[in-house]
């Protein structure tokens, strides 16, 4: 796990300035990477760089980046895991190895396949490779988003980098907001496909590639959830084939050389993992988070959530070495401005001081934290996509905006008049549901589809690296796999809500594997009460929005006098909207500096 970056220029050499250039990038990134770091110029117009943290082939130097082949025609530099890299180096005995390293694999994988490599592994990452004898740089990004890599581009260059705060701090780039993507993320938290808030800047979306070389550029994809039987009816056969995957998923994530624990929220997917590692023999750490309010909530709260009572028993029934920590209403607030600090781009926000705490504590004690991500979007764990899954396959593009907004239509429109985000959300729905467009879906597999490339890959994992690698810690999906993945979308979709309940066929198919009552367990999202946004911490922060200087009005974006409305609704819903845009607010008054502002027409 890693950071990488690089600059291929398309009009001239390298400079010496970008040199200077790349160490700024990397020294930015240095917390995704402390044990080591490197930079290589492959050819007169491309050069790499990479901070390395140590998890496979943990103690040998040898396996810093950028890494070479013996012969030098390639050089790598890789963030991430492939967890099936023992299986592929018996594949590739023919390979001069020199460590023990997953990244070495890559590197013969492509020497042996070319780009076909790409299809052959398992697991989560973003890498870029030079073939020195092609003069081509190559970049891909994993089938399932958990690793990303964002790409700053004019006419005389390409820049990249794991993280997007790096690139838009880069004093040597043009940036400039897009107003359509923070009018985008306000209505949905995050921003759907390859788009960011920055005009110049986009992400590579996952399962691609981008090949550059002096003359030319293109890209093309390597993976899309491949088509099953959707008719298909036989219970028993589907919960096994589903068990199957969910066990493969996590025994090959299990191949360790570091300290490692796991985030337990009392929920079928955390606890699943936890099994799984039990049968396995792994003593696992596990890290719960709770809501203690400290008396400053206002008068209409009197909710305490947490879900250490399942957690606890959990971790006794299971043996895990189990800590509990808890967040108050001030703590809360401390930590969303934490991570205003560390997100660079409009994503997230409700959960993400959660994560950043839990991430601080395990991160003390381990190096590799697994987490129940995926089984949620894939099985139909969420209610609000529902609203339109009976709705003609035809309209469902146009229908997508409305129900999953987290905020009134008619608000939206007025509080951001000039920025229309459910056209902006039709046409990368559209392109989305393009992909599959030989399979005979229905409108619930297709809003599942649009889980899987939208929160999953877009918003979940995004922040998960985010925060992971911002305490120098590796985090790990098991239930991610592109095997579960495939195994959800290979049966008639009304099964996921077998017997009447939420990921029905999912939980039924786990029946033996984790405690009955916890297969039986309504969803439950991070311990936030719907009264935080309405708490004094929040709302003395929550001021900077009704200022003369407030950055989103400035820019045209937002209306004062909406805004001033929707503070006065007493609906937590509407409340909740202001935690998206005081994120958006915090991060936008921290990059100001660096960018020229775009006004609305």
């Amino acid at each position: 796990m890693c950071s990488i970056a690089g600059i291929f220029n398309k009009k001239r050499p390298i400079a010496a300035a970008q040199h200077d250039e790349m160490a700024s990038l990397l020294e930015a990134m240095h917390h995704r990477g402390p044990d080591a770091r490197g930079a290589l110029q492959c050819a007169s117009w491309a050069l790499l760089g990479s901070n390395r943290l140590r998890i496979t082939d943990a103690g040998n130097p040898g396996a810093d980046m950028p890494l070479t082949s013996i012969d030098g025609r390639l050089a790598i530099v890789y963030n991430g895991e492939i967890y099936n890299h023992r299986d592929l180096r018996q594949r590739l005995s023919g390979f001069p190895f020199r460590t023990a390293s997953d990244t070495e694999v890559i590197l013969a994988a492509y020497e042996a396949w070319g780009l076909a490599c790409l299809e052959r592994l398992e697991g989560m990452f973003a890498f870029a490779l030079f073939d020195r004898a092609t003069q081509t740089g190559l970049i891909a990004c994993d089938p399932t988003g958990q690793k990303t890599v964002y790409l700053w581009e004019d006419d005389d260059a390409l820049v990249f980098a794991s993280e997007i705060d790096p690139l838009i701090k880069d004093p040597y780039r043009r940036k400039d907001w897009d107003l359509d993507g923070l009018a985008e993320f306000i209505a949905h938290r995050f921003i759907l496909g390859s788009g960011t808030h920055i005009r110049q800047i986009r992400k590579l979306e996952s399962g691609t590639w981008l090949a550059r070389t002096p003359e030319r550029q293109e890209t093309g994809r390597f993976y899309r959830i491949p088509r099953g039987d959707l008719s298909r009816t036989d219970v028993p056969a589907i919960q096994q084939e589903i068990k199957e995957a969910v066990v493969d998923g996590c025994r090959r994530t299990f191949d360790l050389e570091v300290p490692y624990g796991l985030l337990l929220s009392g929920g079928i997917d955390s606890t699943a993992v936890l099994a799984a590692a039990r049968r396995a023999g792994l003593e696992m750490k596990t890290f719960s988070i709770g809501f203690r309010p400290t008396g400053q909530l206002l008068p209409r709260s009197a909710s305490v959530f947490d879900e250490f009572a399942y957690s606890r028993a959990l971790a006794r029934e299971l043996s895990s070495k189990h800590t509990e920590i808890t967040l108050s209403d001030t703590d809360y607030c401390a930590y969303l401005d934490r991570w205003i600090a560390i997100a660079g781009e409009p994503l997230g926000s409700q959960e993400a001081p959660c994560l950043i705490r839990l991430f601080e504590e395990a991160g003390r004690e381990a190096r590799v934290i697994f987490s129940g991500s995926g089984p949620d979007e894939i099985f139909d764990g969420y209610s609000y996509g529902r609203a339109v899954a009976d709705v003609p396959l035809s309209d469902l593009a146009e229908r997508y905006d409305a129900a999953f907004r987290w905020c009134g239509t008619a608000d939206l429109g007025q509080l951001m008049p000039h920025h229309d985000a459910a056209r902006l959300t039709t046409a990368k729905v559209r392109a989305i549901l393009s992909l599959y467009r030989d399979w005979p879906l229905d409108s619930l597999q297709a809003v599942q589809l649009l889980h899987f490339h939208g929160r999953l890959v877009v918003y979940e994992f995004r922040q998960m690296d985010l925060i992971s690698m911002r305490h120098s810690v590796e985090a790990r999906s098991p239930l991610a796999s592109t095997g579960l993945v495939r195994s959800a979308f290979a049966f008639q979709s009304k099964l996921k809500q077998l017997d009447g309940h939420e990921k029905g066929i999912y939980k039924q198919a786990l029946a033996d594997l984790v405690p009955p009552v916890i297969a039986s367990r309504k969803k439950q999202g991070f311990p936030i009460p719907a009264e935080m946004w309405f708490s004094r911490p929040f709302v003395e922060r929550a001021a900077i929005l009704f200022e003369p200087g407030c950055v989103l009005s400035g820019a045209g974006l937002v209306d004062q006098r909406t805004l001033r409305r929707l503070w006065e609704d007493p609906d937590p819903a509407t409340r909740n909207l202001f935690s998206r845009l005081y994120t958006a607010e915090g991060i936008l008054r921290r990059q100001a500096p660096h960018l020229a502002p775009s006004r609305a027409a």
